[in-house]
């Protein structure tokens, strides 16, 4: 672990020496600053450099700040309130003796779940948020399907096949072979982020890259997407479970 004093700021850093010819600074938002260095340069070296990159690096660990924290895990109890749409709904648990299993619907303005009596404690608690990621999941195929069907003939494209999956740091993807992956936890977001993301992996299908072209194309379709990216940026780590 090494130490700077980067204007009136004393910034930690962790250092980590690999067979890597350059030395790179990396910032993350649960690890701090992490500089990747050949072995052969010397502590005093790297707190130079470090030091010399001390504007670049107050600027990212203040858009680092920026970003919501990951909220606490659900309890999946009555009363609880769980996104859908960019909008949040409250958690109505039903629980009966009869119930043979769990069931997730939104039903007048609240999240219902039907709950077997018998199951309880951190069983009952998994297998609620189980119904939810099925639930979620399956509405995000139908919003995601609809969205591409608007958006897809704007941008002069058609996706070969599209899947919802389960994705740690990717909110979408495009392959080569013109398949687009999805991340079913967008379903939680703004519906203008879902677009965003939407339009983001359309544009894909041309330009493989995020070059001028492809911005530009994003662009066409919605003028303000750095604000949308933006929001996703922040509050993105909130979209889960």
């Amino acid at each position: 672990m090494g130490t700077v004093k980067i204007g009136s700021k004393v910034i930690d850093y962790e250092v980590i020496r690999t067979d890597r010819k350059s030395l790179g600074i990396h910032i993350e938002p649960k690890r701090g600053i992490i500089v990747r260095s050949p072995k052969q340069i010397t502590d005093e070296k790297i707190k130079e450099i470090v030091k010399g990159k001390g504007s670049w690096i107050l600027e990212k660990l203040d858009e680092i700040a920026e970003i919501k924290p990951e909220p606490l895990p659900k309890e999946f109890m009555s009363g609880e309130k769980l996104p859908y749409i960019g909008k949040r709904y409250r958690l109505k648990i039903n629980e009966k003796e009869d119930f043979n299993s769990f069931e997730v619907r939104l039903f007048q303005g609240k999240f219902m779940v039907n709950v077997p009596k018998e199951v309880e404690g951190e069983k009952r608690r998994e297998a609620i948020r189980e119904e939810f990621i099925k639930w979620y999941r399956e509405h995000s195929k139908e919003k995601v399907l609809e969205r591409i069907e608007k958006y897809k003939d704007k941008l002069g494209v058609a996706p070969n096949n599209v899947k919802i999956k389960k994705q740690k740091k990717r909110w979408g993807s495009c392959s080569s072979k013109g398949n687009i992956n999805i991340n079913w936890k967008i379903i939680m977001a703004p519906m203008s982020v879902i677009d965003y993301i939407l339009v983001h992996e359309l544009a894909h299908l041309k330009y493989d890259n995020h070059s001028n072209e492809f911005w530009q194309l994003v662009e066409t379709t919605i003028p303000d997407y750095e604000d949308r990216a933006e929001w996703l940026r922040i509050h993105g780590p909130q979209l889960t479970l």
